[in-house]
């Protein structure tokens, strides 16, 4: 009995330390993964007595599961060639300057633009990618302006998570969730990519509201913008065209040609390859950028990921989570989102997606197959956009960088947005699902919060003296309203 229960203690305890290690900055997260990984050799081998096939199933997948770690590290190794060669060219330096030439200096299209090129970005390139181009490029911008950069930068922070969720490979947690259930790229887009333009659209109303008093730019600033030269940002033009050639029939190929004919790291591998014969840059070079940190991470954190699946831990979860939602679909679809989103605040999401994929997979709710991908849907949203809660993990480097442009910015102030604002996306997927399966309560939902929402902002504007009178008009509309 006690080695029964040996090994999946050992195993979880082992991924609880890796966790802390990361958090605490005590280990570097590649060795940490590895060092664990190392443990769960040992505990595989010699008290569950499997041989090393094992470790290679974990490591690959097998033909049961159509090697499915396999196909996502390919995807992963194809899409950073991709993106390290299109940065060299300067292609997103290139997108985000001519956007922002467009705004003609005003400041509240200059926000919706920072906001759209965040996005956008975001949605093929890493987020730690992601911030390291756009914050210096918005700071310099600031600078010509003569404007504070702070309100653009931490919108920014935001919604590199946003831009996270639009495609299958914006982000490591989505690439994991669709190559394991088999989603394909357009179902992806049509199912959480449309839900996160949705929330895109009401978190800028959010900030344009939030920071309107802020965004002025003195005379002349717009002047200044229209010398703005767009090519001073790009070193080889004919990289930059091919490099935009290479994304666009990327992703038209993704979405015209289904998995179960050519898998989607098998496309992005091939257009990897060929960019990097057409670019004429050197191989060697490219090849040394690639992140073999986060290649020596995902190794340790499937076999760990991998083992608790084998030993039965990730079924154990399942129970506790099928136990807590009541096996009600609706309710463990939101129980996935809340909880993957609050434990990515803290835990980088790669392992918290890892670990809880099979967990999914083992709930009762699971068994439908017309529901099934929605609790996916759920754990990709919830994962990539939890990391905004707390200014931890990815968020850490916006606060750097900005600190490096001599533009710092009080972790108060970025622990308030990101929470606030991550808690109002949520509600508003939460209120999306519920729609989905009872319209008319989620319409009642709506009508309420949309009411709360109003009554706190007449309170924050109004004179006390005025409040009564229009929260008395307000409440007449509402039932007005209703009554219809």
């Amino acid at each position: 009995m006690i080695i029964i229960i040996l090994s999946p203690f050992i195993i979880t305890a082992c991924f609880i330390g890796v966790i802390v290690l990361i958090l605490t900055d005590k280990l570097n997260r590649a060795i940490a993964a590895l060092a664990g990984a190392v443990v769960t050799y040992f505990v595989l081998i010699f008290i569950e007595n499997f041989t090393f096939a094992i470790i290679v199933n974990l490591l690959f997948g097998t033909q049961d599961d159509d090697y499915v770690n396999l196909h996502s590290f390919i995807l992963i190794i194809a899409m950073m060639i991709i993106v390290l060669i299109s940065n060299e060219a300067g292609l997103f330096q290139f997108i985000a300057v001519k956007l922002i030439i467009l705004s003609h200096g005003k400041p509240i299209r200059l926000m919706i633009i920072f906001c759209i090129i965040t996005v956008v970005i975001s949605a093929v390139l890493n987020n730690i990618l992601t911030v390291i181009i756009l914050i210096p490029l918005t700071i310099t911008i600031s600078r010509i302006l003569n404007i504070d950069p702070t309100p653009y930068i931490l919108t920014q922070a935001v919604l590199v998570n946003i831009g996270g969720t639009i495609f299958s490979i914006s982000s490591i947690p989505n690439i994991l969730i669709t190559t394991y259930a088999k989603i394909s790229f357009t179902e992806f887009f049509l199912n959480v990519g449309l839900i996160s333009l949705i929330v895109f659209g009401f978190t800028l109303i959010f900030f344009i509201l939030l920071y309107k008093k802020e965004l002025v730019i003195p005379p002349g600033g717009a002047e200044i913008l229209k010398e703005f030269d767009v090519w001073n940002f790009v070193p080889n033009k004919t990289l930059l065209i091919q490099s935009m050639i290479s994304f666009i029939v990327l992703i038209t190929l993704l979405i015209i040609i289904p998995s179960s004919i050519i898998t989607p790291d098998i496309i992005a591998i091939t257009i990897a390859t060929f960019l990097m014969i057409i670019s004429r840059l050197n191989p060697k070079e490219i090849i040394t950028k690639i992140d073999l940190e986060l290649i020596f991470y995902l190794i340790g954190i499937f076999i760990i990921a991998g083992a608790m699946e084998v030993t039965g831990v990730t079924d154990a979860i399942a129970v506790i989570m099928s136990n807590i939602g009541g096996e009600d679909i609706l309710t463990e679809i939101l129980l996935i989102l809340w909880v993957s989103a609050f434990l990515s605040s803290s835990i980088d999401n790669i392992p918290i997606t890892r670990v809880l994929i099979p967990v999914i997979d083992n709930m009762p709710v699971s068994n439908d197959p017309n529901t099934k991908n929605l609790t996916f849907y759920s754990l990709a949203i919830g994962a990539n956009w939890g990391d905004n809660l707390t200014p931890l993990g990815d968020n850490i480097l916006v606060v750097n960088i900005a600190e490096q442009h001599k533009r710092p910015i009080s972790f108060k102030k970025f622990f308030k947005l990101g929470f606030i604002t991550t808690v109002y996306q949520l509600t508003i997927v939460s209120l999306i699902f519920i729609l989905i399966f009872q319209f008319a309560f989620g319409m009642i939902l709506i009508l309420t919060v949309f009411l709360s929402i109003s009554i706190i902002y007449l309170l924050y504007k109004s004179n006390p003296k005025t409040i009564g009178l229009k929260i008395d008009k307000l409440i007449n509309k509402f039932r007005a309203l209703i009554i219809r």
